[in-house]
């Protein structure tokens, strides 16, 4: 498989290409479209000075991928000095019902011998259910996880946030990035950006997530670093992507992969926008999900229609979500053999 081949959970989607006028994609002014901005090296300058700890974290994820508790690993050093004794372990869980789940560490954040905050976490996930796709996470965040409103509790959400420094001090690479503070605030109006909600990716070849967005309640957008290796995206704002699944349908024949059940399905989506805007937000349609991320002809159709963007070491990508109109779907593929480190944290306004 060529390394400019786009090939993700078994589907090969053609070549990456980045197709059209790239030199506008830096314009801040874009957030406010809902479009992505690529900032371009931004980060390019940091990632020496964290060297050391992102190898670190890659030697985290190949004792996660050997089957090793990623609990057994925090209790060592470097991570334990790092820590305690603000954070201490209450040991790990394992959720049966959900089969991405590798592994959930608890934790409480301790001021001497009283308690400031519990119930916060680290969580280990697998990105997809796909065999040959070890793509995973680490994921910071605190509560019931997928129900708990994390806007309402700032104080937890900055506690969690401060937990991911501890374990990955490579986070500095965006928090204490002074050009991107500087351009975000641009962007916010004058508000700081605060970063919460953080994830920790490794896309690995075959890997990445298939279109969705990250909107949540009191988040502006997210921001995305690369580290290592490279990845190829599709963005665009939903009612974009909408309006191109429609074109795509008055321009091209359904993939012969979708069957005439699926076919019928999706004609009588792009007849109805409002519905379709519906099944969208759902991810659960199954013909509208294999049509726009399982085949070549759609997701070739998004790159001509130049919304493909690569990233590479040191590059950043800005993608607005605070609300429905201007959420920014977007969908990653890892490009080559490397299994890419990235972080992806939420942008809070404050």
């Amino acid at each position: 498989m060529s390394q400019r081949t786009l090939f993700r959970r078994g589907f090969t989607l053609g070549p990456a290409l980045s197709i059209g006028d790239r030199s506008n994609l830096s314009d801040l002014s874009r957030w406010h479209d809902g479009l992505p901005v690529l900032l371009a090296g931004q980060c390019t300058e940091y990632l020496k000075n964290y060297h050391s700890d992102i190898e670190q974290t890659e030697d985290l994820v190949r004792a996660v991928l050997a089957e090793k508790a990623c609990d057994d690993v925090l209790a060592a050093t470097p991570y334990l000095e790092r820590l305690e004794p603000k954070f201490v372990s209450l040991g790990s869980s394992f959720n049966e019902g959900d089969a991405q789940e590798i592994e959930m560490v608890m934790f409480d954040a301790m001021n001497g011998d009283d308690i400031i905050a519990e119930d916060l976490w680290l969580k280990a996930s697998w990105l997809s259910f796909h065999d040959d796709d070890v793509s995973l996470r680490f994921r910071f965040s605190f509560g019931i996880d997928l129900e708990q409103d994390v806007a309402s509790d700032p104080e937890r959400q900055a506690l969690a946030s401060e937990l991911s420094d501890a374990v990955f001090p490579e986070s500095a690479i965006i928090t204490n990035d002074s050009g991107l503070h500087e351009k975000l605030g641009a962007i916010l109006e004058g508000k700081k950006a605060n970063f919460v909600e953080r994830i920790i990716y490794f896309n690995g070849p075959s890997g990445g997530a298939y279109l969705h967005h990250d909107l949540e309640r009191g988040h502006a957008g997210v921001v995305f670093a690369q580290l290592t290796g490279s990845t190829f995206w599709l963005a665009l704002p939903k009612q974009s992507l909408i309006e191109e699944i429609i074109l795509f349908s008055k321009t091209h024949p359904w993939p012969e992969s979708l069957t005439m059940e699926m076919r019928r399905e999706m004609s009588d989506l792009v007849g109805d926008r409002d519905y379709l805007a519906v099944q969208l937000d759902s991810f659960s349609n199954t013909s509208l999900i294999h049509l726009i991320n399982e085949t070549q002809a759609f997701i070739q159709f998004l790159i001509a229609r130049g919304h493909g963007i690569e990233l590479s070491p040191g590059d950043n990508l800005l993608l607005p979500q605070s609300d429905e109109k201007r959420c920014c779907w977007h969908s990653v593929f890892c490009l080559g053999e490397e299994m890419g480190q990235a972080l992806s944290f939420a942008i809070r306004a404050d």
